[in-house]
């Protein structure tokens, strides 16, 4: 990995003052229409070139200041989790594009098509990027950031997570930094469409002239830092038609075994005291009992990819995808997903009383992955699912970006 130094473009410090940095700030699937004047989210979302007016006025009239001399940053975030209080300190540089196959990036999804396409008007509009990608590594970088000092931007969201930044501008330290990341592999664990789009542009004959068009704006996390947190990925079932969970688990036993709970907590229960070895999730879907699908050994009666490995195969999300959707609904998640039919949610507790109120016909509630089994597929090659993981609490844009028409140190 080829980390480098970059001139950060942030709000200044009378912005700041008047306005407060928590307004300004946004999650990366912010709206730019609902947003208020000023946020982030008017710059890295909506319509490109209404994006690429608003970032070019707002350096000139001063709500954005761009640094003098460039600097690595550490980007940590405290929030509580399962009644814990976490800490996590990932480090902020200009990583440079490479594809997948032949570098120490690896990835873990594939892009979403249209989500890439938005991503690439808006870098080729906006020339720059203020949405760090996520990195997984096991570079021993979390003792290393680890400081007491007072951070340069300070920001509580409405969630509760709290946003530090710390610049770093010491050169001897910036070579420490970039020789604990340059030989290791990393994860590309979130903000794929985002370095996909970056990727092809810096393809482009247009983009040539800009050395930073070769760079994204990442964040790199320890794989080991206690604040790495993977929640399980939620699916909520909506508008389907002629659909009948009674039908739907019957059919399911020449692949699943199953068994009905009284309530979604019990069932629950049940799927997190399982192996990890036989994939599993639990259907919840009034008036019927919650149920618990454990996928059977080796139904080879299941479309199953070829060139699949057994880790693969073994997956939660892989056994809803071929077994649920593919095989006993005839069609795929990311079909149902651009017909309106499923829609994801980190919230189980949400996602059941969604159904309870009956404003989703079903709720899939799946288990959390294991790091263990993100790295093996990564290793091998190997795509995730899509939906399958996620990496809370999100980075969010507007701490810290970067013009790709800037020189690279």
């Amino acid at each position: 990995m080829e980390l480098r130094p970059f001139r950060s473009i942030r709000y200044s410090r009378a912005t700041i003052a008047e306005q407060g940095l928590a307004s300004l700030i946004a999650p990366p699937d912010a709206d730019a229409d609902s947003a208020a004047p000023g946020n982030i989210a008017r710059v890295t979302a909506g319509d490109p070139e209404a994006a690429a007016a608003n970032l070019q006025n707002w350096l000139a009239g001063g709500i954005l200041d761009k640094e003098r001399r460039p600097g690595l940053w550490n980007y940590r975030q405290t929030f509580v989790h399962e009644g814990a209080t976490l800490v996590r300190d990932a480090l902020v540089g200009l990583v440079r594009l490479q594809p997948a196959g032949k570098s120490s990036l690896l990835r873990l999804e594939e892009p979403d098509p249209e989500r890439r396409e938005r991503s690439l008007a808006l870098r080729r509009t906006l020339r720059a990027d203020f949405t760090p990608a996520l990195f997984l590594t096991r570079a021993p970088l979390s003792g290393r950031l680890a400081t007491t000092r007072r951070p340069d931007l300070t920001a509580l969201d409405s969630g509760g997570v709290r946003h530090d930044a710390y610049r770093i501008t010491d050169y001897a330290a910036h070579v420490e930094l970039q020789g604990l990341v340059k030989n290791v592999e990393a994860i590309l664990a979130e903000g794929e469409d985002a370095f996909e789009a970056a990727l092809e542009y810096s393809r482009d004959p247009a983009a040539t002239k800009f050395s930073g068009a070769k760079y994204k704006l990442c964040a790199i996390l320890e794989a080991d830092s206690p604040g790495l947190v993977v929640r399980p990925v939620h699916r909520l079932i909506r508008g389907l038609p002629d659909w009948n969970p009674d039908h739907l688990v019957y059919a399911a036993s020449d692949f699943f075994e199953t068994r009905a709970f009284s309530s979604a907590g019990e069932a629950v229960a049940a799927l997190e005291e399982l192996s990890r070895l036989r994939p599993a999730f639990v259907l919840v879907a009034f008036p019927e009992k919650s149920t618990l699908f454990v996928l059977r050994d080796r139904p080879d009666a299941l479309p199953w990819p070829a060139e699949r490995s057994e880790a693969w195969r073994n997956l939660d999300a892989t056994a809803l995808e071929i077994a649920l959707f593919s095989r006993l609904l005839g069609t795929d998640g990311e079909a149902l997903a651009r017909a309106g039919n499923l829609s994801f949610t980190t919230d189980g507790g949400a996602a059941v009383a969604v159904v309870e109120k009956r404003d989703a016909q079903g709720a899939v509630l799946m288990r959390p992955m294991t790091f263990s089994e993100i790295e093996t597929i990564a290793h091998a090659g190997e795509r995730l699912p899509r939906h399958a993981a996620s990496f809370d609490p999100n980075f969010f844009s507007g701490l810290f970006g970067f013009s790709l028409e800037d020189p690279v140190y």
